[in-house]
């Protein structure tokens, strides 16, 4: 069955539709693709096309539907803790004492680089994050050589 119709039917239907045009001394449409030798009278290639489809018609139509232009996507906030890039703000949330030891210095500095790092924090923030281990790893470089010198003067 094709469309409600058996083939012998469409067949019937579509030579009765060519005598009609012959009868009334019509021209008949010029063919819309060309066969093929070789194979049966149903495979007929389409050679009109009228507008070619774009090269990226899906991924356009996938684009088209993320993008909302009447709403841009707000810019992310920064972290309140990278906003504090001064060396006193540092310093206050290193809270570097007399009593700290080398390996307690060396915990505070991993620490901090593990909220702070800038490759671990996203693109737009790394330069607060750059100024923030920079000013900490001078703080306890400092601290280190303060250590040192007492224990070099015991």
């Amino acid at each position: 069955m094709l469309f409600g119709q058996s083939v012998f039917q469409s067949v019937v239907d579509r030579l009765k539709h060519e005598k009609e045009t012959e009868e009334e001394g019509a021209e008949p449409p010029p063919p819309a693709g060309h066969r093929i030798a070789g194979f049966s009278s149903g495979f007929v290639i389409d050679t009109h096309i009228e507008t070619p489809p774009p090269a990226n018609g899906n991924l356009d139509a996938y684009l088209a539907f993320l993008a909302d232009p009447a709403q841009p996507p707000e810019p992310e906030p920064m972290p309140a803790h990278l906003e504090k890039t001064s060396l006193a703000d540092v310093s206050a949330e290193l809270a570097i004492h007399d009593t700290d030891t080398a390996a307690t210095l060396a915990e505070k500095r991993r620490a901090f680089a593990r909220l702070n790092h800038p490759d671990r924090v996203k693109p737009q923030f790394r330069h607060n994050a750059t100024l923030r281990m920079t000013a900490a790893n001078l703080l306890i470089d400092q601290a280190i050589r303060m250590l040192r010198a007492r224990e070099h003067f015991r």
